[in-house]
């Protein structure tokens, strides 16, 4: 398969106690470290161990699993995902490639801040579903993303390594791609892991199989501390996976997890005999290390003087804990996230509360940004605080007064080269199947430190911390209450065009537009095109004036020549500086808003079609571009709501579309709509279907046909699989767009997905399409008469190839629905 798989998607470890953490990378705030949760890090200080879990996406985690062993075993633990999820669907929105995946791995993070596990990333692309692991780790390079897990291991030192999935097949090729490499990484590690499991899944399991033979773990205990037990803590956490619509209800009762055995001739540390606990036999206290006697000591007499009333009386305990393990040497796995999560506990039993807002959201290169870092004790305790901002400059310790807000304005003036925020994973062009991770990051974090981030220096007698916090902008809605984001430092001017593709069908003038926002101050300037030589742009510029924070549209005409795919640029030029960065905003009350940037450029694709007849209906379903990119190349496109289909006059249209996944999302407001639907396509219309998704955990049990079809999982994810004509005499391949093998040249990440599986006779098809070693299918496009009209169905990936800016994939499925099908 080729590498343009990937061209849709082109565009420091955190070691922390989830419940104190104020990270902005957090999607929402955290629980307040109340009693239990004290409670339970005063647990968690005498546990010394890590599990390390491995599978490929976000959403692959066994989220009870997960929140067993951080809470109940008191472990460090991890789940490394290959993939940040970029070459998969969104049920919230519109939003593909690099941006759902930057939305789904905050969900990850957000998953992990209930669950109490970490996250880390390798600098795997998810280029789509794969049908083997040799496809995969051809595309990701082995070695590369080896390197990755490897690199993973060395630093976090795990005990136990547990991986999702099996290496062996039929499983997409990305899930038994992360087997494999845990399991070379296992072999590799400086620091050889003691044991390896593979932690079975039930869906895999066969019929009637004898799972005697597994380890096995009970998970479905309950956590006093935190009132939740751990399927509670893992519902709340998978619900976090909103894009994948992965809402999930807690379980009651005896919750068993299986587990088998990997290489057990290469563990450096045998099984004991008779137990089924996976972790048995294992010294994970402190125990484990020489000289830590007085650490031990010092931790089991904080537990016994734990006052959930009085924490403040832990303070001098938990710096005795702190003063012990700082002896440890640096070499010490555990020393630095231990000391982490005592000075943690420190501030919760303080009862400090820390805090750095800027006054605008934004902060500019060159320019000034006001501060304002605050700090209060909310418990009877003898604290002194100073803060250094982010520009270094310090304020001294000043002693607290208890339940008084501490107050320290400052102004700072951002650097004048100064980087702009944006993911870091994304600021390079991707290289083959992983991302390119600019110099100083580190490329298995999930996301970075903040840009801006103020560090406060807590004394308590003559111990000393510090706790870093992030520079944050607050604002209150009025139905969510106050909300948070991080200071992001961005370019005084930004210009983000409203598409990244335009169509330019049959040679014509077509308009160009872009947003052009100012940031922080008023800005002026010119803005122009840059365009490939012969191509023609009226007019040649225009100026712009913008209030401090505002934002205007501005709009050119350009005429292309050639046939051939282009690029144009679109420059602002303020007071002799150029500008030519576009932002994309992700914004969504479950994730924090993020701002990525990249090249405000557009590729512009010329192409030969005809359409038709072009009055359009279109129905929403899971999120896509289909209609806008259809706007582009002359349809009238109406959006009519699914809930608006039963009362909508349907006859002014020629067509009808139902969105990616409308029958999954909106079922009800179709099936009460068929109806309407049928008399339509009787009248002359035509009711096109793009693809539904339907397997065993959720089937699809309504009819969405004139006809009985049924749709499974097959799909053809080679992009340049031959589409072989099953029926070279119908309209759908001959007008009023002649289709032919060019037509498919240029296809992104797959052909298509969800085909139906079987169908009425009355349906007729069109393409047969297989990958490599796999038998034809042909439920990519099915149609059928209905009157004077015709119903389509297409598990066609339309929506990946309009917005790329397929020239062939316009032309099907014009086609598709033009009159002709009628006849």
């Amino acid at each position: 398969m080729q590498p343009t798989r990937l061209a849709v998607l082109t565009m420091s470890f955190m070691t922390s106690i989830s419940f104190f953490d104020s990270s902005p990378t957090r999607a929402r705030p955290l629980d307040p470290p109340s009693a239990g949760r004290i409670s339970l890090a005063l647990d968690r200080l005498a546990v010394v161990g890590t599990v390390l879990y491995v599978a490929a996406h976000p959403d692959d985690e066994n989220t009870r699993l997960l929140a067993y062993l951080a809470n109940g075993r008191g472990l460090r633990t991890i789940y490394l995902a290959m993939t940040r999820g970029d070459g998969g669907q969104n049920l919230v929105g519109s939003d593909l490639g690099p941006l759902l995946g930057l939305i789904r791995t905050h969900e990850l993070l957000a998953a992990r801040a209930v669950d109490g596990a970490e996250q880390l990333f390798s600098r795997a692309i998810d280029f789509g579903y794969s049908k083997s692991s040799e496809e995969t780790l051809r595309i990701w390079g082995k070695d590369e993303v080896l390197a990755d897990v490897v690199r993973v291991m060395d630093r976090v030192e795990p005990d136990v390594v547990m991986t999702r999935f099996s290496p062996e097949p039929p499983n997409h090729g990305h899930h038994m791609a992360s087997a494999i490499l845990a399991r070379d990484a296992f072999s590799k590690a400086k620091r050889r892991p003691a044991r390896l499991f593979e932690n079975k899944s039930s869906w895999r399991m066969k019929e009637g199989e004898d799972t005697s033979k597994y380890l096995r773990l009970d998970v479905g205990g309950y956590a006093p501390e935190l009132g939740e037990s751990y399927a509670d803590l893992a519902a709340r956490s998978r619900t976090n996976h909103k894009s994948q619509g992965f809402g999930t209800a807690t379980s009651l009762g005896t919750s068993v997890e299986l587990f088998e055995p990997t290489l057990p001739d290469q563990w450096p540390e045998p099984m004991p005999k008779d137990t089924q606990d996976p972790l048995a036999g294992l010294d994970l206290t402190w125990a484990r290390f020489p000289k830590t006697e007085a650490i031990r000591a010092a931790i089991a007499t904080a537990r016994k003087a734990f006052d959930a009333r009085h924490p403040e009386a832990l303070v001098p305990l938990l710096v005795a804990i702190d003063t012990a393990i700082g002896k440890l040497p640096t070499t010490n796995p555990y020393r630095a996230q231990k000391l982490a999560e005592v000075e943690a506990l420190l501030v919760a039993c303080l009862g400090l509360d820390l805090d750095v807002r800027a006054t605008t959201p934004t902060a500019i290169a060159g320019e000034p940004l006001a501060l304002e870092a605050t700090a209060i004790t909310r418990l009877p305790t003898s604290v002194s605080v100073g803060v250094t901002f982010p520009d270094g400059d310090t304020t001294q310790a000043q002693a607290l007064t208890f339940n008084t807000v501490d107050k320290r304005a400052h102004t700072m003036t951002i650097a004048r080269d100064a980087p702009s925020s944006t993911p870091y994973w994304l600021r390079l062009p991707p290289s083959g199947g992983l991302f390119t991770i600019p110099e100083h990051w580190d490329p298995n974090d999930p996301v970075a430190a903040p840009d801006l981030q103020a560090t406060f220096d807590v004394h308590v007698g003559a111990f000393a911390f510090t706790a870093t916090r992030p520079v944050r902008y607050a604002w209150t809605d009025q139905v969510n209450g106050e909300r948070f984001r991080a200071v992001e430092i961005l370019p005084a001017v930004t210009i983000t065009p409203d598409l990244r593709v335009r169509m330019f069908p049959n040679g014509q003038t077509s308009p160009v537009t872009a947003r052009i926002r100012a940031h922080g101050a008023a800005r002026s300037g010119v803005v122009k095109l840059e365009v490939p030589t012969g191509w023609k742009v009226a007019p040649a510029s225009q100026t712009f004036a913008l209030a401090a924070d505002g934002d205007t549209s501005v709009s050119f005409d350009v005429t292309p020549t050639g046939d051939g795919k282009s690029e144009i640029k679109w420059v602002a030029t303020v007071a002799g500086a150029r500008f030519d960065q576009a932002e994309r905003v992700i914004d969504y009350l479950h994730v924090p808003r993020t701002t990525v940037l990249s090249p405000a450029t557009i590729r512009a694709v010329p192409l030969a079609i005809q359409l038709g007849r072009k009055r359009v209906a279109y129905i929403p379903g899971a999120g896509d571009d289909i209609a806008q990119a259809l706007a582009q190349v002359g349809y009238q496109v109406t959006t009519i709501e699914a809930a608006a289909l039963a009362d909508a006059d349907l006859t002014r249209f020629d067509a009808v579309i139902a969105g990616i996944r409308a029958y999954n999302v909106h079922g009800p407001e179709l099936v009460a709509a068929q109806a309407k639907l049928r008399q339509f396509m009787e009248a002359g219309g035509t009711y096109l279907v793009q693809y539904v998704t339907s397997n065993r955990q959720k089937k699809l049990d309504i009819a969405i046909g004139p006809y009985p079809l049924t749709i499974e999982q097959g799909r053809v994810t080679d992009e340049t699989a031959a589409m072989t004509v099953t029926n070279p005499a119908s309209p759908l391949v001959q007008a009023p767009n002649k289709i032919g093998p060019a037509d498919f040249v240029g296809w992104v990440q797959e052909r298509g997905l969800y085909f139906a599986d079987t169908w009425d006779p009355k349906y007729s098809t069109l393409f047969s399409a297989f990958d490599p070693g796999e038998k034809p299918l042909e439920g990519s496009v099915l149609s059928t008469r209905v009157g004077m009209g015709a119903f389509v169905y297409t598990g066609l990936a339309f929506f990946r190839q309009l917005p790329e800016g397929v020239a062939g994939a316009y032309r099907l499925f014009a086609n598709l629905l033009a009159s002709e099908v009628r006849k």
